[in-house]
This record gives structure tokens, sequence and C-alpha cells, in this order.
């Protein structure tokens, strides 16, 4: 989730009970060039153990400097990244494209395992397309180059983020590696995350889309995993105060300015669903300021329209039995 991920959406997402976290894709040409933009990513405001580096690259050299910075700069947790569709990405050889060569794939693991000290993932897809799925090949690649941890998201790259994903796949993987399988894509509730993780028999699952909008997810689905009711979503007011803790977060990481860029497009999933969202999505795309965009944060959420409309999409949840959809 290039762009999205930063430290400031992490840290909203610790806040809504996420457990595990990568950071933004991260170049490893860039960073074994010494990029000094790219290295920054590197100089995160919110290291922990449960923060992984994810890398992109298809060099193995590349990729095993890169791993080497990030240990440096006390990451303990790299992730490959091999699933990206991305055109820039794959014109690269990295991201979905590693899988059309699962040679050079397994060099570039190799590279990583022998500088890795502490836990090295990988990200997979299904395939490139329909007719060369190939994830469960890769997944014994995987293993057999010492990988702690393989993420699967069952579309093909052909697929991009379209059709369904074929979570028979993440089965299949789970009951054919002994490192733990975490399967991803298509997870719109709590509840579809809890059903897949028993049903498919892996280790976690990944949520990513889902969490844009209703970052709360987490939460419902700890709270489900413990065999207890996942509840109502946040009411909007609590939307907008943990919105407002993110814009505070990125005006003291990022600064003003591109705070009041980089928020607009989060007040805006956020505000997806409740009466008025359209004209608050042109309000925000049209605030001059950081202050500007707050105080329209402040008065969307806070208003009693949006309240009422909170009180009706709760009653709506329980009533579907549904919550935390994107």
């Amino acid at each position: 989730m290039a762009g999205v991920t930063d430290a400031a959406f992490r840290g909203r997402l610790r806040r809504n009970g996420c457990r595990r976290l990568f950071t933004e894709m991260v170049s490893a040409a860039a960073l074994a060039r010494g990029n000094r933009r790219t290295l920054g990513y590197l100089g995160v405001p919110d290291p922990g153990p449960d923060l992984g580096v994810q890398l992109f690259g298809a060099v193995p050299d590349e990729l095993g400097a890169a791993a080497e910075l990030a240990q440096e700069a006390g990451f303990r947790h790299v992730d490959l990244n091999m699933g990206c569709p991305v055109r820039k990405v794959i014109r690269s050889g990295a991201g979905a494209a590693l899988m059309t060569d699962l040679v050079r794939a397994g060099r570039c693991l190799e590279a990583l395992r022998r500088v890795v000290r502490g836990t090295l993932s990988v990200k997979i897809r299904a395939g490139w397309a329909e007719g060369s799925i190939n994830c469960l090949e890769a997944g014994r690649l995987a293993e057999g180059h010492g990988v702690d941890l393989i993420t699967l998201h069952p579309r093909t790259r052909a697929q991009g983020y379209g059709g369904q994903a074929d979570w028979s796949l993440v089965r299949a993987l789970a009951a054919q590696v002994s490192v733990p399988v975490v399967g991803n894509g298509d997870l719109g509730s709590a509840e579809e995350a809890l059903a897949r993780l028993r049903q498919c028999g892996c280790a976690g699952v990944m949520i990513g889309r889902a969490a844009l909008a209703a970052p709360w997810i987490f939460r419902q689905a700890e709270l489900l995993a413990r065999g207890c009711a996942a509840g109502p979503p946040p009411s909007p007011r609590e939307i907008g105060e943990d919105l407002c803790a993110q814009i505070d977060d990125l005006v003291r990481w990022k600064g003003a300015r591109v705070a009041a860029l980089e928020m607009r497009k989060f007040a805006a999933w956020g505000a997806r669903g409740l009466p008025g969202a359209a004209e608050f999505r042109r309000n925000i795309q049209e605030a001059p300021d950081v202050a500007a965009l707050r105080r329209a944060v402040e008065a969307f959420f806070g208003g009693a329209g949006a309240v009422r409309a909170g009180e009706n999409r709760e009653r709506t949840v329980e009533r579907v039995g549904v919550a935390g959809s994107a």
C-alpha cells in the first residue's frame, strides 16, 4: 500500500487493534544506491517488533544490501514483495514479475536469508495469469530457502484486484508447507476474516483495502476470535477523533503542508456511507491548509446528522450481522 501505510496511518491501525504491520513498499535498488529519499523510509518514527519493512526488487545483491540497511535501522522483520501487480514495479522484474521467474526469485530469497538475522517473509500471488498458477511451487521454493512466513494473495497478476480471490489455494498451500501461511484478499468484514482463518487452516489473515475505510475491522476480528460479539463500528464522532489524531501525527512527522494533502484521501474514506459524504469530499479537496481540513473533519463527523447516520448504520449492522465492511 504505497502512499497509504505510513507511520501516521499505522498508528491509527494500532489504535484499532492491528497487531502486525508493514511499511510501504521500499525499493531495494534505491536503498542500495543510497537514495536519500528512499533511505528516509527506514527512519520510521514508530519502530517496534510489530513492524516489518517491505522490500521490492529483483537483483539479489541489491536486496541483500537493502536488508542490511534495514536491520541497521532497527528492523527485525524483512518482507519480500512478490505480489505487487503495478506496472511500474513489474517492469523492473520485481513484484509479481518474480512469479514468472522462480529461479531468480530463489536467488533473491537466498540473498535475503544470508543477511536477515530475524524474520524473513515473502508475499506471493496465485501466479501470473490463469494458465500459470504456480503459488504452490513458489511456496515450496520459499520454504526451501528458509523463509519464516508466507503470505498468499490468491489472485493472479492478470486479475489485479478484480474478480474473486481463490482461497482454496491458501488452504492448499497451508497444507503443503510447514511454515506459517497467511491469507489475503476479499476480506471485507471481521466475520469474513475469521471464517477464512478457520476454513483454510492458515496461521493468520492479512487485511488491506477493507481497513482503509474501516480500520476497526481488526478490533472486531479479535473480539470474534475470542468468542465475543464484534459490536458496532465506532460512531462518526469517534471516527472523526481518530482522523484528527492521524492529522496530528502527520503534521508532527511530515509537516503541515504534506499533511493537508495526504489526509484528504483518509478523510474521504472515513466518510464513506455517511449522508453528505460527497459534499464533504469536495470541501476537503478545497481546504487551503491543514487547519481548514481539520475543521472540516470535526464539523462533518461531529455533526448531529453524522451521529444520526452512525446510529442508523449500527442498527443496520446488527440486522445483517456484518461489521467493518469497506
